[in-house]
């Protein structure tokens, strides 16, 4: 079918769909066990034109038609649930009666974007020295293969040393999402990246549920063509995710090399992701986005010799998820800004969070330490949830560098969190202090009250953004005494 034909063919399904809410309802649902197909959206057990019908109806009229609608054959629950089936995992829209309709004409395949995938993905399998494919656009040379389409890409067991290549001919033609789901995958990249988008407009790396994964570099540097690359290295768009459980596991161990990089944005949603970047000599990075790194949803525990978290031209957003840093350079650096909006962060490192035009906390969980220099207050102008900026005196019990141990962490009632590394500088904000006036804050591993400016202040009185200075995290005890800060752990 040529260009000029299908574009005729999808206006003709356009108006299919504007009109379905005229008609009565399609809806059919079978009386059996519940159906969970991807697409069934009337629940019936199959998937037909009607599913269309039924999420342009429920779009439409949802009082009528959607979930708890008045209408007998209203969506329900699972079927709304199946209804999300483009691919995108990005709720019920016309997109999915589009999808739909394509995947009955024999033109797309219907996906929730979480599960695992359909029975037709194409099916690689890593054989230690050699690769088996079972299924379409993916070749095989040496310990090579290459995706060369969009679509699902189911991938088992080990390679001691290879690479996954997503190579999308032309990535304007063919714009869907390559979608790699790892399953009890091991992946070894020595020579070059294991993982290599070179050519694609949206790849996503998938961790099925209940799986653990591990990709891995060697001991030697990359050379030649590779030099400077990542273990995960994308030249384009890059998502990891988790399935709809999220108990999948993905270990990303760089002992050379950076660990992931893309020359365009990087997401995280969902799943539990470790990053190591171990290269102690070339302080290795873990993370780094060119035009942006996002965190939505998932586990990321991330240790670096280098920075953990940067984006060189970009922001960095953080709207959900738990994630862990601890970093032998900066935290989390942005060449823009740094905007947190949900989810829980514990960070630390040499630097924490550093920006060049704002940090914006609006929201979730923030502790971010330091050894070297606290974050700027003046570019948290943006900042509405209140932060306090402890900046602590010299722990004199440490003759090295003057650092506090990361067990004596400062914390508050209700958020008693452990530190990730040792610190001289504190940035915490967390709706337990959010519009308090003033709070007091206490030494986890001793249980003294912390103390600031003449080491007799206790209380810290807060406006939106509130620097202290002279902090001492040894602090008073109950009887008045001072507390002696616990034993200094190495770096």
């Amino acid at each position: 079918m040529n260009r000029s034909s299908l574009k005729k063919l999808l206006a003709g399904l356009s108006a299919v769909c504007m009109t379905a809410v005229a008609l009565p309802s399609l809806s059919y649902a079978a009386d059996t066990a519940v159906s969970t197909m991807v697409g069934d959206a009337n629940s019936d057990g199959q998937v037909d034109l009607s599913d269309a019908v039924m999420i342009m109806q429920a779009l439409a009229n949802p009082n009528k038609y959607g979930v708890g609608g008045t209408d007998a054959h209203a969506i329900t629950e699972q079927g709304w649930k199946n209804a999300d089936c483009n691919g995108a995992a990005d709720g019920v829209s016309t997109n999915d009666a589009l999808a739909v309709q394509m995947f009955l004409l024999g033109k797309g395949e219907l996906s929730d974007g979480k599960s695992t995938p359909v029975a037709d993905a194409t099916k690689i399998h890593l054989k230690n020295t050699s690769i088996e494919v079972e299924g379409e656009n993916a070749t095989v040379d040496g310990t090579t293969v290459t995706i060369t389409h969009s679509g699902e890409f189911y991938v088992d067991g080990t390679l001691d040393d290879g690479q996954i290549n997503v190579k999308i001919a032309d990535e304007k033609a063919d714009a869907e999402t390559v979608k790699i789901f790892l399953n009890n995958a091991n992946i070894a990249g020595k020579t070059a990246p294991a993982i290599f988008v070179t050519n694609a407009e949206n790849t996503s790396i998938n961790i099925v549920d209940g799986t653990t994964n591990t990709i891995t570099d060697g001991d030697t540097a990359y050379a030649g063509d590779n030099a400077k690359l990542a273990v995960i290295e994308a030249k384009d768009d890059i998502t990891i995710k988790g399935g709809e459980k999220g108990d999948g596991v993905l270990e990303i161990t760089a002992n050379t090399q950076d660990a992931v990089s893309c020359n365009n944005d990087i997401k995280f949603n969902g799943g539990e992701v470790k990053i190591s970047a171990l290269n102690s000599k070339d302080k290795a990075d873990a993370v780094k986005g060119k035009k942006s790194v996002t965190i939505k949803d998932g586990k990321l525990k991330i240790e670096a010799e280098g920075d953990g978290i940067k984006s060189t031209k970009g922001a960095v957003t953080i709207s959900g998820g738990n994630t862990k840093i601890k970093a032998g350079n900066d935290a989390i650096q942005s060449e823009t800004t740094i905007d947190i909006s949900g989810g829980k962060l514990i960070a630390g490192g040499d630097r924490g969070l550093t920006a060049v035009s704002g940090i914006n906390i609006t929201g979730g969980t923030v502790i971010a330490t330091a050894t070297d220099n606290q974050a700027d207050d003046k570019l948290m102008s943006g900042t509405t949830q209140t932060t306090v900026l402890l900046n602590c005196i010299y722990n004199a019990e440490n003759e090295k560098d003057g650092t506090w141990s990361k067990d004596n962490a400062i914390v508050t009632d209700g958020l008693d969190i452990k530190y990730q590394k040792k610190y001289r500088y504190v940035l915490i904000s967390d709706k337990t202090i959010n519009g308090a006036k003033s709070c007091g804050f206490k030494n986890l591993a001793t249980g003294a009250k912390v103390t600031h400016t003449d080491g007799k202040q206790t209380q810290f009185q807060l406006s939106l953004v509130t620097v202290f200075d002279k902090v001492d995290p040894a602090g008073i005890a109950p009887d008045g005494e001072i507390e002696k800060p616990a034993a200094e752990e190495s770096k």
